[in-house]
């Protein structure tokens, strides 16, 4: 009688699907990851802004919502909308019950790459200086979802 070796087939099935459970637990953690990741260009890109303003404030003593105007230099920017890797961020100018405030938004949108469905093209919005702690403005995968993003 000849020696057999190797996997039976029940075997490498019970393999297969513990490798199939684990990816199902691991791929959306990745994207959540990922996606907070892209978060933090949004807050650099808010602090830049939020520098130049109160620069701007100090030389013309006003806030603008120009981008040209701003000591900052991004490629593509415009007077409108300052474009990134992962988000496309513009300023709208109002009055706050303490004053003059602006509000930037970053808008998330595809270069080249895809977002998650679960969080679709999201917008985060910081309203300075009434409420400069960032906050997600509208979130197509729905509102829990963009939550986790920010906390």
């Amino acid at each position: 009688m000849k020696n057999r070796s190797g996997f039976t087939l029940i075997e490498l099935l019970v393999v297969v699907l513990i490798i199939g459970i684990l990816a199902s637990i691991a791929v959306p953690q990745y994207f959540r990851v990922v996606e907070k990741a892209r978060v933090a260009e949004a807050m650099s890109v808010f602090s830049n802004i939020k520098s130049a303003e109160e620069r701007h404030l100090a030389r013309s003593g006003a806030y603008t919502a120009d981008f040209k105007q701003l000591d900052i230099s991004y490629a593509d920017a415009t007077p409108t909308a300052l474009p990134t890797q992962s988000y496309t961020a513009a300023i709208t100018l109002g009055a706050c019950a303490i004053g003059p405030c602006y509000v930037i938004t970053c808008t998330r949108h595809t270069n080249n790459s895809t977002v998650s469905p679960r969080y679709g093209l999201y917008s985060l919005n910081v309203n300075v200086p009434e409420l400069p702690t960032p906050l997600i403005a509208s979130c197509p995968g729905g509102g829990s979802n963009c939550d986790e993003l920010i906390n």
